[in-house]
């Protein structure tokens, strides 16, 4: 694939992904979405790095393969915080599934890890963002009131997807 096209499929996929963490209004919803677009992001990492192609619909890796899998293609090489920041995601989402809530302590350490990121939005008014503000913005189904600590979420989890798709280094053709 020339550099070109795999530079707009990452654009149009994140762009498609971001379009659903604004949909969340909850934060168990938005953990598990943000899950599953990790997850999507993973898939991309690991076939554009892959000799042969996969199906990830008839191979069944969990969450944690692919986290292991993107590791022996480099993906945490220049980003070694990413491993960690997928893993405790990951742990967030089991929470939600084996105990239907989250955990808030692991959303604690989990939301800690958002700091490197924050050089990613030059808003002022996203420098002031705390996780008790509340925060209101609007999506297609009408106005939305979050907590800062929902808002932190979501752009944390578009970050990790945008680093994903940012790692990708096409291969020098010879």
């Amino acid at each position: 694939m020339n550099e070109e096209k795999t530079e707009k499929k990452e654009n149009v996929m994140v762009d498609k992904f971001l379009v659903h963490l604004l949909d969340c209004n909850d934060t168990d919803n938005l953990i598990i979405k943000g899950h599953i677009l990790t997850e999507h992001a993973l898939h991309f990492f690991i076939e554009m790095n892959s000799i042969e192609k996969l199906n990830f619909k008839k191979i069944k890796f969990t969450y944690s393969n692919k986290i292991e899998i993107a590791k022996i293609l480099g993906l945490y090489k220049e980003n070694p915080e990413l491993y960690n920041e997928l893993k405790l995601l990951n742990r967030l989402r089991n929470s939600i599934a084996h105990n239907l809530k989250y955990d808030q302590k692991t959303l604690n350490d989990f939301l800690l890890g958002f700091d490197k990121y924050k050089g990613f939005f030059q808003s002022e008014k996203f420098k002031r963002l705390s996780s008790d503000k509340e925060i209101f913005y609007e999506n297609n189904g009408g106005k939305i009131t979050v907590k800062g600590e929902h808002m932190i979420l979501m752009f944390y989890i578009s970050s990790i997807c945008m680093s994903i798709f940012g790692s990708y280094k096409p291969k020098k053709e010879k």
